[in-house]
């Protein structure tokens, strides 16, 4: 979640483009800058400027400030809505809980797809954007149980507060309509995912690398205000009552939606001065292409139908992918910090004076933690690592990365031990015998007074943390180096794969124990399996991939020595050769 931030530049004298990767939560986009000529380079003359930026980027920032917020703000009380609100048991709750994730990392590559073949950027933002809005009315509207239509059952609950026995209604909602809601807000957050930033760079002048690199940190920066404040902003929404209940889901969950609406007016009120670039097609569907051919026939065979160029591009892409494989483990860990995590929590003190630290609201702490550790292992440990002879090579940064979330599994089930420990004595002290499901009940307020403080959750969110810096950010970095240059796009879309299967694989491995200190360690154990089959893929996979990185960097070179003759000659014969626009096109 997390948020974190990988840019890498690319420039090429002559024929210039700048490509920027950045992930953020899963939040992964590739941006192509695109030379446009005629009307459009035109319009980007003509277009108004604010502080220096064309006018249309305040509004494209504050669209993804919204949506951003829109997204996290829903996303930080969707596990407990789902739980405890509808009632569905911790199992079933995160079955689906991680189901809608998995699709929220699935549907990015329809989202490119439509883009990039059909209907162009601007309109498939506003198209999914309009879905997503569908999709977050309905979740609100749904949760809203008193309403007899939407109600699956009401009852009552009697709740100690103060030291005064209140009660209340509660109207526990129809599953039906939040699967509804969940699922449009999939199909639109990845119809979206992989367009809005792109779209932002397209309305800069090719020329202009300084302020599209700005732009890019303040589009990052709009990503993680928006996730900071919505992830702290809706525990305490859903906790306030309304209806006549004790919570106020709705208005926890009508607040994202709002905001959503808010980021497609921004997107609209620039409509009239953005730079609108054509499709260019999709190489994801040529290298599905190649890839079948490679299956069912040689690779001679394939060469002549679709070029030796393409069929190595092709290969390449498949060895970069191979290495994805073992970071489905990785996600499966990191995303259970929003699930599994927030059931231990639960079950722990939270009380800091007369505030409460609520579940969902420890959070925050893992984004926080990105700001402020991105620049100090960019500036730091690396450097430092480098200085005492330890090597930062990908492979060491991302085997380590891994291991630190194996060990935040390892902590996770040692606190699991502590909080068992205490509720052990409680039970003996008072000869009851609470469960640990019931220690998570908010019927029993009691058994937490004397409970492990969430914040002693901190430890192991920092060590995920920096297991995420190591692993995910490097994981970009060395897709992005490796990825052959026509599909570098493509690449991201099937790293964000990965984060797929892996809350797939959570959803499989569920069932296995309802020991939680079992099940800690299973997970710890499963991420070293994945640490030893990325040290084996790379071990023999490294050779053929510098291979290929070396050949097209040499390639590169020859082509722009090339194109610099051709500059240098003009300037000699008296005129200026413009560079030839950049085609992302896969050639036939």
């Amino acid at each position: 979640m997390s948020r974190k931030c990988s840019i890498q530049l690319e420039e090429y004298d002559g024929a210039r483009r700048r490509s920027s990767i950045m992930e953020t939560k899963g939040h992964v986009v590739s941006t192509e800058i695109h030379d446009v000529s005629g009307d459009n380079a035109a319009k980007k003359q003509r277009v108004p400027r604010v502080f220096g930026y064309p006018v249309s980027i305040p509004f494209i920032i504050a669209n993804e400030f919204c949506e951003r917020f829109s997204y996290y703000g829903m996303m930080a009380i969707l596990f407990i809505y789902l739980k405890d609100k509808l009632q569905l048991g911790e199992d079933t709750a995160s079955m689906w809980y991680h189901e809608f994730q998995a699709l929220c990392y699935l549907t990015p590559i329809l989202g490119a797809l439509v883009a990039d073949i059909l209907l162009g950027k601007f309109r498939t933002i506003l198209i999914f954007s309009i879905i997503y809005l569908m999709g977050n009315m309905t979740v609100a509207l749904t949760s809203i149980g008193k309403i007899d239509i939407f109600q699956a059952k009401e009852s009552t609950i009697t709740k100690e507060v103060n030291g005064k026995v209140e009660t209340w209604m509660d109207y526990t909602p129809a599953l039906w309509g939040p699967l509804i809601g969940l699922h449009l807000i999939a199909l639109g957050t990845g119809g979206i995912k992989p367009c809005v930033s792109s779209f932002g760079g397209d309305q800069f002048k090719k020329t202009e690398t300084e302020k599209i690199q700005k732009y890019f940190s303040m589009f990052y920066a709009s990503i993680n205000a928006g996730s900071l404040i919505s992830t702290a902003i809706s525990p305490e929404l859903r906790s306030i009552g309304c209806f006549g209940e004790h919570s106020c889901f709705p208005a926890a969950f009508v607040i994202p939606g709002g905001t959503l609406l808010f980021a497609i007016i921004a997107f609209l009120l620039a409509s009239r001065w953005y730079i609108i670039v054509p499709p260019l097609g999709n190489p994801l569907v040529d290298a599905t292409k190649v890839t079948f051919a490679l299956i069912t026939s040689n690779t001679q065979e394939c060469e002549k139908r679709y070029g030796a160029g393409k069929v190595a591009d092709t290969k390449q892409l498949l060895r970069v992918c191979t290495i994805f494989i073992p970071f489905i483990f990785f996600w499966a860990l990191f995303q259970q910090q929003s699930s599994t995590w927030i059931v231990q929590l639960s079950a722990m003190n939270g009380q800091i004076g007369g505030f409460e630290l609520k579940p969902d609201q420890m959070q925050i702490f893992n984004p926080l933690y990105i700001l402020l550790l991105i620049p100090a292992f960019e500036y730091g440990v690396y450097p430092l690592m480098k200085k005492i002879g330890i090597p930062t090579t990908p492979l060491v940064r991302m085997v380590t990365g891994m291991v630190f979330t194996s060990l935040s599994f390892v902590m996770a089930a040692i606190l699991q031990i502590a909080i068992e420990g205490k509720l052990d004595e409680y039970n003996v002290e008072h000869g009851t015998s609470f469960s640990f499901l019931q220690l998570q009940n908010e019927t029993f307020p009691y058994l937490r007074e004397n409970q492990i403080h969430r914040l002693a959750m901190i430890p192991q969110i920092f060590i995920l943390t920096c297991g995420e810096i190591m692993c995910s950010i490097t994981a970009l970095e060395f897709a992005y180096a490796y990825a052959p240059e026509s599909m570098k796009s493509v690449c991201q879309s099937l790293l964000l794969l990965s984060n797929s299967f892996g809350n797939v694989l959570v959803i499989i491995f569920k069932k296995v124990t309802d020991n939680y200190v079992i099940m800690f360690f299973m997970w710890a154990g499963l991420q070293m399996f994945g640490v030893i089959l990325i040290i084996i893929i790379l071990r023999v996979m490294q050779g053929p991939l510098e291979e290929f990185k070396e050949a097209a960097t040499a390639a590169n070179n020859s082509q722009n020595t090339k194109m610099d003759d051709i500059e240098l000659e003009g300037k000699k014969n008296g005129n200026q050769t413009p560079p030839p626009a950049y085609d992302n096109t896969v050639e036939e």
